[in-house]
C-alpha cells in the first residue's frame, strides 16, 4: 500500500461516519417534528359565598320629598348623623352583623352656592348569600341611600376550584390531541410541553367574570336583585404532544 492509499482510507472512513451522523440527525429531526399542538379549555360556574355589597349614603333635604317643592325651597338638611344610625338599624333587622360592616370612603358630594355642604359615606358589607342582599334592597330606606351595588363576588374555595379547572383543561387538551391523531391513523405519544394561555392574559390569574349588579330604588324601597349571580372560572392551556411511531 502506497502513501496515497494510506491517506485515502481514513478520509473514506471519515466521510462514511459523517454521512451516518447526518442521516441520524435527519431522522431525529423528523421524529421530533412529529408533534401536535392543541388548545385545551375548561370552565366552571360557582355560586359565590363571599359577596362584597356597597351601600352609598348621602345627606339630603327633607323638602326633596315634599310635593310642589323646588330646589330653592330646600332648607332642612338631613345629616349623616341621622341617616347612618337608621340604615345600620335596618341592616341589623334583616340579619346583617356588625362584624360584616366596615366604613369606606367619606367625603362631600355636592355643594350649591349658598347651601350647606352635603356629606357622603360608603358602607361595605361582606355577606355570604344573595337572599340577604335581596332583603336589604327591598327594605332599606332609600331617602338616605344614593346607590346599592355588588362590587365583588368570591368563593372561599376559589383556589381549589382553580386547580380543578386547570386539570380539566389539560385533560381536554390530551383528549383532543388523541382523537385528532387517531383520525389520521396515528397514536398519541408523550406530552412535550404545556403552557397556560387564558386568552393571552396573565396565566397566573383565572378569568373570573364578576356580575356587577345595580339595585335601583325609587319609592322608598329597593328592587329585588334579578341578574345572574355566578362566577365563571375559565382556563385555557396550549399543549404539545409527540406523535408515536
Amino acid at each position: 500500500m502506497n502513501n496515497i492509499e494510506k491517506i485515502k482510507w481514513p478520509i473514506l472512513v471519515l466521510l462514511l461516519a459523517t454521512q451516518v451522523s447526518c442521516k441520524a440527525q435527519e431522522m431525529t429531526t423528523i421524529k421530533q417534528s412529529r408533534t401536535i399542538n392543541v388548545t385545551g379549555t375548561a370552565e366552571k360556574e360557582v355560586v359565590p359565598d363571599i359577596i362584597v355589597f356597597n351601600i352609598s349614603l348621602a345627606e339630603y333635604w327633607k323638602e326633596e320629598f315634599e310635593d310642589g317643592k323646588k330646589y330653592e325651597d330646600y332648607k332642612t338638611k338631613v345629616p349623616m348623623t341621622e341617616i347612618e344610625p337608621l340604615i345600620l338599624a335596618q341592616l341589623k333587622k334583616v340579619g346583617v352583623k356588625e362584624s360584616q360592616i366596615k366604613v369606606g370612603n367619606i367625603g362631600n358630594y355636592y355643594r350649591q352656592r349658598g347651601k350647606e355642604l352635603m356629606i357622603s359615606k360608603n358602607l361595605i358589607l361582606t355577606l355570604n348569600n344573595f337572599e340577604i342582599v335581596d332583603e336589604i334592597a327591598k327594605t332599606i330606606d332609600s331617602k338616605g341611600v344614593s346607590n346599592l351595588y355588588i362590587s365583588e363576588l368570591k368563593h372561599s374555595k376559589m383556589a381549589e376550584f382553580e386547580k380543578q379547572v386547570k386539570s380539566e383543561a389539560v385533560k381536554n387538551a390530551k383528549e383532543k390531541a388523541g382523537y385528532m391523531v387517531e383520525a389520521i391513523g396515528e397514536k398519541l405519544g408523550e406530552v412535550i410541553n404545556i403552557t397556560e394561555s387564558e386568552y393571552g392574559y396573565n396565566p397566573q390569574t383565572p378569568i373570573v367574570y364578576e356580575r356587577r349588579m345595580a339595585l335601583k330604588s325609587s319609592d322608598g324601597g329597593g328592587g329585588a336583585a334579578t341578574e345572574l349571580k355566578t362566577i365563571t372560572i375559565r382556563f385555557e392551556v396550549l399543549a404539545t404532544f409527540a406523535i408515536a411511531g
